[in-house]
């Protein structure tokens, strides 16, 4: 084994440019395609950073308003949504499982002599799960208790946290704390992460409090339907057609007004996403293989000018007795060893470039005026894949030797010998 790889070592010596040039396309391969996945990921993590880690069949419903006049009710017309709808909606179909309304105010949060204004949301234990933008970093969210209790509890972001306890920065001191809202008293149960775009703070209490708390007047800012059933788009677009000709009936306006009600449905959304993350994974591969073919079409071509230069030594050597198995592993064997190597000298400046993007792109969010949102998030590949991929040139690169190597193991000493001459 020694004597092969010196005799592999002395070609190389002997053709350095021509090794350079060859690891290059190999090393450029690898590293195309371990920048290319990471990216990809960044991409997709960027996707689904407002995303659950499941699919939730849940639509979010927002008040519109009239597109056209209808029965006396005139064109523009505001749709307020209230207790009533909630009621509606749950009867509507046996394919809804539970109702959850929103309701909201703004008002100030003091703690000592530290204030500040808040939006504050009454939610259902639920918006946690249906609002994944929404990041519980401390203590706990909204639960049951709290809503049949009309417990006075609170979440607020870490931001709030801080200003309230006067630029502390173990924030989550808070919790278990009582802060003031307007006359009202609530406890701090738990604290959120802040939204980076949002130039104001969002807490969030239960909705049976806020409810009481606020006029019987008081409109819903949206009702959230979580639904079983609805598999395909078809099926989803049908019920989503027949539930807003059902609201703008309830409201008095027209069947066909489509503007009455806006429909969110996160279900169909996180499918049509997952979907398109498969077809850029898919196409990256490809991109990033057809990028490994050329390494690979180098590494064959390099072998078969290394026998064509070599055929009057192959010849000496089978007229010295060696078989065909020998210098067929000799060239197989110096395919493997250039692949490896450059490929893995590739593998490792491609995961460098996946951290260095990380840490630039990757890092902060991209500021669009009303808010911030990330292009790429957690960039890189697991070394697993990184591995994968080597493995695959490397495997690749092998296969791409055995045709001049085979071409090399059966040359005839004579013919090898004139060639020499």
């Amino acid at each position: 084994m020694h004597n092969l790889f010196s005799e592999i070592w002395s070609s190389l010596k002997q053709n350095k440019l021509r090794t350079a040039l060859t690891g290059f396309a190999v090393s450029w391969g690898i590293f195309i395609i371990v920048v290319l996945l990471g990216a990809g990921n960044g991409l997709m993590n960027a996707l689904m950073s407002n995303a659950g880690d499941e699919i939730r069949q849940i639509i979010r419903v927002y008040p519109g308003s009239t597109s056209k006049p209808y029965k006396g009710m005139k064109e523009n017309t505001r749709i307020r949504f209230s207790d009533k709808d909630m009621a509606f909606t749950e009867e509507f179909s046996d394919l809804i499982d539970d109702v959850y309304g929103t309701v909201s105010f703004s008002d100030t949060l003091s703690l000592g002599k530290e204030t500040i204004s808040s939006y504050i949301l009454g939610v259902s234990p639920e918006y946690i799960k249906s609002s994944n933008w929404v990041k519980l970093i401390a203590g706990r969210f909204i639960n049951k208790l709290d809503m049949d209790e009309c417990r006075r509890s609170i979440v607020i972001d870490n931001s709030a946290a801080t200003q309230l306890l006067g630029d502390d920065e173990n924030y989550t001191k808070i919790i278990g704390k009582d802060i003031s809202i307007g006359l009202n008293s609530f406890k701090v149960v738990g604290i959120i992460e802040a939204d980076e775009g949002n130039w104001g703070h969002d807490s969030f209490a239960p909705y049976s409090t806020v409810r009481k708390m606020r006029v019987e007047g008081t409109w819903m800012n949206n009702i959230d339907i979580k639904f079983h059933g609805l598999e395909t788009k078809q099926q989803n677009d049908d019920f989503e057609k027949a539930y807003k000709r059902a609201m703008s009936t309830f409201h008095n306006a027209d069947p066909e007004d489509t503007r009455t009600t806006y429909i969110w449905n996160m279900y169909m959304d996180n499918k049509e996403m997952n979907k398109a993350m498969r077809i850029i994974r898919t196409a990256l591969w490809i991109l990033g293989i057809l990028t490994l073919l050329s390494g690979i079409v180098g590494v064959s071509n390099i072998m078969l000018i290394t026998v064509k230069e070599r055929t009057h030594e192959f010849g000496i050597r089978k007229a010295l007795g060696a078989k065909p198995g020998s210098i067929l592993k000799l060239i197989v064997v110096e395919s493997i060893v250039i692949t490896a190597f450059f490929g893995y000298l590739g593998m490792v400046a491609g995961m460098v470039a996946d951290k260095l993007m990380d840490n630039t792109i990757g890092a902060h969010p991209m500021d669009i005026g009303i808010t911030q949102l990330y292009v790429f998030k957690n960039i890189g590949v697991g070394l697993d894949v990184a591995v994968e991929a080597t493995l695959l040139l490397i495997v690749a690169g092998t296969i791409a030797g055995i045709i001049p190597a085979w071409k090399g193991a059966r040359v005839r000493p004579i013919e090898a010998l004139r060639e020499g001459k």
